[in-house]
């Protein structure tokens, strides 16, 4: 066994002469095997070895007596020794986890401390090779995304240093070996022989079928597990091109938008690999909720015919489609949108997005510009009022014997069906629509008039 890991160490250069590693070392067969070995290692590496150990109080004395365990052993090797003991079933309780993600969490949180105190180099865990091989099953069993399925990390970066498994080159029967080979005692969790536990059943129930087919299964995950991160590693690397077509915003909640056309000029790979980047960013990296099924609903919204579609993700995500534009948001969108305002001559009215429209007199009736709309007072029934939509609103256009639907408008100008339901109109107050603001403009202020002319100016909220 030391040949195969000394070689896995020196390949991947996990440890690094004079370093100082922090060792995790729960008391069972595996961190106190690594415990060994690395202690094996200590002069010709030069290291500085700390061994840290946490009893998580949910088996009673038999836990604090594997930290007592480890504390001893730690001792005989000459080994400086951190321990301690956390309350995982209040913090689970308080946090509403599970028992297991719990204990990840308070355990990482003391490694990491220690990690601090010590300014360790690497934390060492005792993760073997059949772990990996178990990791990889239940991964592909879960997930059918290529970038899911690709086993433990043999490191990354951690606290003041980097994670590292020395162990993922070797098999369980061969730590078992080391360990009666050395008489290194251990402790065993009476917990891992559970099926209630999904790894324990892939463990017990699945891995003996594989080790008989192939007794080096081991060595075999451990490969696909480097070559699928190397390979993703190189396609998230070409997808962050894609991103770079996209305007990320944090205003009012993350949102991210994009051209659709613009997305499927990359090869479809690229495509799929920008989407789960997209969700990893809105996420914040849990993105455990997504399956291949939401990939596939979002490729669909992409090829569909429909010009206004909506997509609803996990956690209140929403995935909008408006003609050529996509956009990914959390925000929530007030279902009560429409407003009926009036407005009188020498008001400023403030719109609900920000926006201002003002009314006033004006001298002449040229020099219109598109968010500007001019009138003869004679030809229209004062105050004015500004509103959203209505069910059957027309406008009469200039040039047109006859009126146009506002939704037809709409639909002409490629206006998002989302913006629609805010987009402001001006009417009289007979009715009668006036302005489809920055839109259409109804051509009934024709013929004789008075000589007072009104003015409407729309300002954008950028603009105020």
């Amino acid at each position: 066994m030391n040949y195969s890991v000394d070689s896995f160490v020196q390949k991947h250069q996990l440890i690094k002469p004079c370093q100082t590693v922090v060792i995790a070392v729960s008391g069972g067969p595996d961190s106190m095997a690594l415990l060994h070995y690395l202690h094996s290692k200590k002069t010709e590496w030069q290291l500085n070895l700390i061994a840290a150990s946490v009893d998580h109080e949910l088996r009673g004395e038999d836990s604090l007596e594997d930290l007592q365990h480890v504390k001893q052993a730690a001792k005989k090797l000459n080994i400086e020794f951190h321990g301690t003991s956390v309350d995982v079933k209040t913090y689970k309780q308080q946090n509403h986890l599970g028992t297991q993600e719990a204990a990840r969490i308070l355990r990482y949180n003391f490694l990491a401390k220690v990690m601090k105190e010590v300014s360790g180099n690497v934390l060492a865990l005792g993760h073997h090779g059949d772990d990996q091989a178990e990791t990889l099953l239940m991964q592909m069993v879960r997930s059918a995304r290529p970038e899911a399925l690709q086993g433990i990390p043999l490191c990354r970066p951690f606290s003041t240093g980097m994670i590292i498994r020395p162990f993922l080159s070797v098999s369980k029967q061969e730590i078992l070996e080391y360990c009666s080979k050395h008489d290194i005692s251990y402790k065993e969790d009476a917990s891992n022989q559970e099926t209630n536990y999904t790894r324990n059943s892939f463990r017990k129930e699945i891995m003996p079928l594989l080790k008989d087919q192939n007794p080096k299964i081991h060595l075999h995950m451990q490969a696909m597990s480097e070559r699928a991160r190397e390979d993703q590693l190189y396609i998230r690397k070409q997808a962050e091109a894609v991103l770079k077509i996209m305007h990320f915003s944090d205003e009012k909640g993350k949102s991210v938008q994009f051209s659709i056309q613009r997305f499927k000029t990359f090869p479809f790979a690229l495509q799929r690999s920008a989407f789960h980047l997209i969700l990893n960013y809105l996420y914040d990296n849990q993105t455990e909720e997504i399956s291949y099924l939401h990939e596939e609903m979002f490729v669909d919204l992409l090829k569909g015919q429909k010009s206004n579609a909506e997509l609803n993700l996990p956690q209140g995500l929403k995935v909008i489609r408006a003609y050529d534009h996509v956009k990914f948001s959390f925000e929530l969108l007030d279902e009560n949108q429409s407003f009926n305002e009036r407005i009188d001559i020498g008001e400023t009215l403030k719109l609900p997005d920000g926006c201002e429209l003002t009314l006033e007199r004006c001298g002449e009736s040229n020099g219109e510009g598109r968010y500007e709309f001019i009138c003869d007072a004679y030809h229209v029934k004062l105050p004015l009022i500004v509103r959203t939509r209505q069910p059957g609103d027309r406008i009469l256009l200039k040039g047109m014997n006859g009126s146009k639907k506002v939704k037809d408008i709409f639909i002409d100008q490629k206006i998002p069906a989302q913006l629609r339901k805010t987009w402001p109109l001006v009417t009289d107050n007979s009715g009668r629509v006036l302005w489809l603001i920055g839109l259409k403009k109804g051509g009934t202020c024709t013929g004789e008039h008075s000589g007072t002319w009104l003015r409407l100016r729309y300002k954008n909220k950028a603009d105020t």
